[in-house]
């Protein structure tokens, strides 16, 4: 995940309902873990609440040595991932994709890893686009605004979005 996305990770810890060998009132210490074994732990809360997660660093694995515990994490490229007990998962999406960026006014901008199967993707970011950039080779995406703007993109190039707007939904294809 790039630095963007881990700033709105969130969490939300729901302890299993048959003999849970954690109390609802524990916290529970979840291992985040990046490029060169660089990693990060934060604890949380096990009642459910949502905690966010502001530690810069780019992740690739998530892991927990507590068993009896599910954990989701919701990034902002829409991705989940889910941690059920003692274990370890790999963040990444599956299979093929590209990651796009997404430019607005002032140097705003966001990224979201799309696949590059065609299946059509929700962006739920609302920041007005003036520009999206692909800087993959071999990759055709098309993406949909909210006031019916379509802008076609083929990597690696950065491409101007007319009228600037929010984008609602994205599809990439390897050409």
């Amino acid at each position: 995940m790039k630095f963007s996305e881990i700033l709105a990770l969130s969490i939300a810890l729901a302890t299993t309902a048959n003999a849970s060998p954690i109390k609802r009132t524990e916290e529970v210490q979840i291992t985040f873990i990046g490029v060169a074994d660089a990693q990060f732990a934060q604890s949380f809360p096990t009642d459910g609440s949502d905690v966010s997660i502001t530690n810069p660093l780019s992740i690739s694995h998530i892991a927990s040595s507590t068993n009896g515990i599910d954990c989701t994490f919701h990034g902002i490229d829409n991705s989940v991932t889910t941690v059920n007990g003692a274990e370890s998962v790999d963040t990444q999406p599956r299979g093929n994709t590209v990651s796009v960026t997404f430019i607005g006014a002032a140097d705003a901008k966001f990224e979201q890893v799309l696949p590059t199967d065609g299946s059509a993707v929700q962006i739920t970011n609302p920041l007005s686009i003036s520009h999206i950039e692909i800087d993959a080779a071999g990759v055709s995406c098309t993406f949909r605004g909210i006031d019916h703007s379509v802008t076609s993109v083929t990597g690696p190039a950065t491409v101007d979005v007319g009228p600037p707007q929010t984008q609602i939904e994205g599809t990439c294809r390897a050409v």
